[in-house]
Parts: C-alpha cells; sequence; structure tokens
C-alpha cells in the first residue's frame, strides 16, 4: 500500500509510540493508590493533571519560549473566544476521562481500554445528535456499508465480553457491575468527543485543547469528592496520582498529540492502536490481570475491527492522503 517508514518521520514515530505508551499507563498508577474512594482516583487524576501543564510550560519556556508563549495564548484564545465549545468540549472530555478511570479501577484496566475503543458504535447516533441539537452547521458524516460492518462487529465483541464478565468470580458485585457500565459509557462518551473534534477543527483550534480544558473541568467537578468521601494521601498514592496525572495524562497526551499531528496520515491512526495494546499489556505484565477465553475473544475482535477498517479506510482514501502528506 504504502512505504510504512520513512527515515526523516522516525523521530516522530517514536513520539507517537512514546506517547501511546504514556497514555496507557494510566491503569497502572490508578490501580496502585490504595483506601481512597475511586471518584477521588479521579479527582486527583484530574487534580494532577491540570497542576501539570503549568509546570510543563515552565519547563518548556527557556527552551522552546515561543512555542510555549504560543500555546498558553491558543489555551486563553480557546476559554476566551469560544466559551460555550470550551464548556462543552471540557465536560464531554471529563466524562470520558472519569469514566474510563472507574472501569479500570472497579472492572479491569486492560478490559477498560479495549472497550474505550468500541466507540464506533455510538458515533453515528452521536454525530447525528449534535448535529440536530448542538453544530446545526456541522455536516453530518456519510458512512460507507464497511462502517457498518465494523461497528456490527465491535457490538459483537462488546457483546462477547459482558458475557466474558459474567464467567467472573466478582462478577454480580456492585463494584464489577459498575465498572462494567463505566466502560461502556466511557465509549459512548468518547464518541462523542470524537465528533467534537471534528468542530473545533474547523474552528482552527488544536486537539490537545481538549486535555487542557477537560482536566480544568473536570477537577471542579469532582472536587466535592474531596471532602465526602475517603482519601489516603500517603506518599505511594500521590507519587501514583503525579504518575497518573502528569505522565499518563498530561505529559503523555501532549506527546501523544505532537506525534499524532507529525507522522503521516496514512500512518498515524494505524499507530494510535498502539495505546490500548500498550494498555492491555501492561495489566497482564504489571498487574497480572488473567482474562478468560471469551473476554479474550471479545477483546481480540475489537481490535481486529477497528485496526482492520482503519486500513481499508486508508486504503480508500490513498490518493488523497498522499497529496496531504507531500
Amino acid at each position: 500500500m504504502f512505504s510504512l517508514f520513512r527515515e526523516y518521520e522516525n523521530r516522530h514515530i517514536g513520539t507517537l509510540v512514546l506517547g501511546c505508551l504514556m497514555m496507557g499507563s494510566m491503569g497502572i498508577f490508578a490501580d496502585h493508590i490504595v483506601q481512597t474512594h475511586p471518584a477521588n482516583i479521579v479527582f486527583l487524576r484530574f487534580f494532577f493533571c491540570t497542576l501539570s501543564f503549568p509546570l510543563i510550560a515552565l519547563i518548556a519556556y527557556p527552551l522552546f519560549p515561543q512555542t510555549t508563549r504560543d500555546k498558553v495564548m491558543e489555551t486563553i484564545s480557546f476559554a476566551r473566544d469560544h466559551t460555550g465549545l470550551w464548556v462543552v468540549v471540557g465536560i464531554s472530555m471529563a466524562l470520558v476521562v472519569a469514566l474510563y478511570t472507574l472501569g479500570a479501577v472497579l472492572l479491569s484496566v486492560g478490559l477498560s481500554v479495549i472497550l474505550l475503543y468500541t466507540a464506533a458504535i455510538w458515533f453515528p447516533l452521536m454525530e447525528k445528535l449534535a448535529c440536530r441539537y448542538l453544530f446545526r452547521d456541522l455536516r453530518p458524516t456519510q458512512f460507507s456499508r464497511a462502517y457498518y460492518l465494523s461497528v456490527s462487529l465491535n457490538l459483537l465483541g462488546l457483546l462477547t465480553i459482558i458475557l466474558g464478565t459474567t464467567q467472573l468470580p466478582s462478577f454480580g458485585s456492585l463494584s464489577s457491575v459498575l465498572g462494567l457500565i463505566s466502560a461502556v459509557t466511557a465509549s459512548m462518551a468518547f464518541s462523542f468527543s470524537m465528533v467534537l473534534v471534528r468542530v473545533i477543527k474547523t474552528k482552527g483550534i488544536k486537539t490537545e485543547q481538549m486535555i487542557i480544558t477537560s482536566s480544568f473541568i473536570g477537577s471542579l467537578i469532582m472536587l466535592p469528592a474531596l471532602f465526602l468521601l475517603p482519601i489516603e494521601l500517603s506518599s505511594g498514592n500521590l507519587y501514583n496520582a503525579f504518575g497518573m496525572g502528569f505522565i499518563a495524562t498530561a505529559l503523555g497526551g501532549l506527546i501523544y498529540f505532537k506525534g499524532f499531528g507529525s507522522v503521516r496520515t496514512t500512518l498515524a491512526p494505524v499507530i494510535a492502536y498502539l495505546e490500548p495494546i500498550f494498555g492491555f499489556s501492561l495489566a497482564i505484565l504489571i498487574l497480572a490481570e488473567q482474562f478468560t477465553p471469551t473476554l479474550l475473544l471479545g477483546m481480540a475482535i475489537i481490535l481486529a475491527t477497528n485496526i482492520g477498517y482503519t486500513l481499508l479506510d486508508l486504503w480508500r482514501s490513498r490518493h488523497l492522503l498522499a497529496d496531504l502528506d507531500q
């Protein structure tokens, strides 16, 4: 189809792979936070992510003063010039982050990161609702039969995973049910955020602003949990909270978007699927998570379907993408 690697972009490919690895590590940090209510684990992720951006700016300014100033001004301009959209984007992405984190803590790190990528199931519905009620000037996507086939296969994978969770010893407990609901709902919120990506791009807003906005709004939303629910601020918990907010979310997200925007459009979406693969692999290697054959089958269906459809879509768009990459 295409030459997969070009010497001049190897550094950017490495950047994207590193971003995928860092973002995929989120569940590892979250799982190691103990004696803390799941809602406060979510708060800690938002809070440390929010603190991380000024820290990153201070570190980056002496090295890249102009770029750092531009990024800060982009953030201020987004909140000032598109306040309504800023709030919608922040709440939407905050829901994705919060629900995904809850799914990882209450159910399984490996399952949650894979289930997030069933967003394709809900995207057509979310886009239709957004075009009808929120963004009337946004043109709906014309989906091919291949896309709806991928939706059917994603749904099959999701149902297979739900069936597999009934085989787990913890099935029926409140935490496992809430974890499964959180993970599935996170994919729905993620699909709406994918619609918002289209919206903010049409207004010239960089997609990394979604991370910055969600961390600030998410911190405000989850702040009451700090005073109402149990939290243990031990050194170990703070270390893992810092890793969850700084490494896996703020810095990882910025590196991910930097790499994604620098790698060819014919290659970046394929490499991006390393994030769920890394998250799943780390859950097995570090957390010793175990999965039944049914769960493995469901996850394999979801990953194979999404990677396969991405490759097919890239192949169909190869001439246009080749022009863009020149």
